[in-house]
């Protein structure tokens, strides 16, 4: 789930000069997870007083992408990022957004109880959904909630909430050179959502993909074609 939460990666900072007013983007991250380790490294060398808003998204943002079901230490140290992150920033949908992310994701950790893992991803949509009612043109919270709901266990029944979002987001996010990367992002991840129900689907979805400029996300789905 790591890199694929990472997958708000290379959303460029120029989106929200080129774009549509109304909308917002969420920073950008890298893509590999050794960079990811990088900028996050190079973030928290900044000191908390001194970090902009960009750099606490950012830097929650790359956290969250790094934090795995399986690392209870990084879980903890996302959790103590976030926490101190949304007491800068209280009211910022994206972090509400990437808050509940992290639910969900230490929800699969095996150590924890079937009880206490439906609690948690109870606890991430309601916190998710919150982020997108609050802010409805922020492209970050609904790629969160997107994202999150497509890497859930199938019996959740979250899957119709991922394909909602992405065909949002596709539909909202102008087609610009600016945005080729994101749009490139989600066309693929939208393909991996319907490629089990719809093959043809998620083929016309990646090629779709393959043909933008979308650096590693085009090549991702020229592979699948």
């Amino acid at each position: 789930m790591n890199n694929i939460i990472g997958g708000v990666l290379f959303l460029l900072t120029a989106l929200s000069a080129h774009a549509q007013p109304a909308l917002h983007y969420p920073p950008a991250i890298p893509a590999g997870e050794s960079e990811q380790r990088v900028i996050q490294q190079q973030l928290a060398q900044i000191p908390a007083e001194q970090r902009s808003e960009q750099q606490w998204r950012q830097l929650a943002l790359v956290s969250v992408a790094l934090t795995t079901p399986a690392d209870a230490p990084q879980q903890e140290q996302t959790a103590l990022t976030i926490e101190q992150a949304r007491h800068a920033l209280p009211d910022d949908a994206l972090l509400m957004a990437i808050e509940g992310s992290l639910y969900c994701i230490q929800a699969g950790n095996s150590k924890i109880d079937g009880m206490q893992a439906m609690a948690l991803v109870n606890r991430g949509f309601r916190q998710l959904d919150r982020a997108v009612l609050k802010e409805p043109e922020n492209i970050g919270p609904r790629l969160q909630r997107a994202i999150t709901a497509s890497r859930t266990p199938a019996f959740l029944g979250k899957g119709a909430l991922a394909r909602q979002d992405y065909h949002w987001l596709i539909e909202t996010i102008p087609a610009t050179e600016e945005t080729q990367s994101l749009r490139a992002m989600v066309l693929y991840q939208l393909g991996e959502v319907v490629a089990s129900d719809d093959p043809s689907q998620a083929t016309l979805l990646w090629q779709r993909a393959a043909a933008l400029a979308g650096g590693e996300w085009s090549e991702r789905a020229k592979k699948h074609l």
